[in-house]
């Protein structure tokens, strides 16, 4: 019965520990995302593919799905002052964390859309939207 107390205890405090405080700042390092740059994940290089869209130059059309599985095409928002931020997942403390930051930030024109696409399923995201607030 102590054994199982004690367990009790710990496992409680482990739990509540992680949640106080705030957590750290997301480390930026804006050299790292280059086309044809090396990232290191678990030790392990990759290089990264694709090219670079330059600020002015359109977007190249990508078939995206909204949380109501609306189909969603960012090339068609012409004219549109965007902030994408993508994600794995927003269940995640870093990409909570990430998306918070961007869709709270201060002093950013509400003239600028701002974005976060992630691969969770729409439920996930309309969740999150839910609790949020977020749009």
């Amino acid at each position: 019965m102590l054994k199982r107390y004690i367990f009790s205890v710990l496992t409680l405090f482990f739990v509540t520990a992680c949640t106080l405080g705030s957590p750290p700042p997301i480390p930026v390092d804006i050299d790292s995302s280059t086309p044809g740059g090396t990232i290191t994940r678990g030790g392990t290089p990759f290089q990264l593919l694709g090219t670079p869209v330059a600020v002015g130059e359109p977007l190249p059309s990508v078939a995206l799905y909204s949380n109501n599985l609306n189909r969603v095409d960012l090339s068609e928002r012409k004219g549109r002052v965007m902030l994408i931020s993508v994600v794995p997942s927003i269940d995640t403390g870093v990409c909570e964390q990430q998306t918070h930051l961007l869709g709270e930030k201060e002093g950013v024109s509400e003239q600028i859309e701002r974005i976060t696409i992630s691969r969770d399923l729409p439920f996930a995201q309309k969740r999150f939207r839910d609790e949020t607030g977020f749009d």
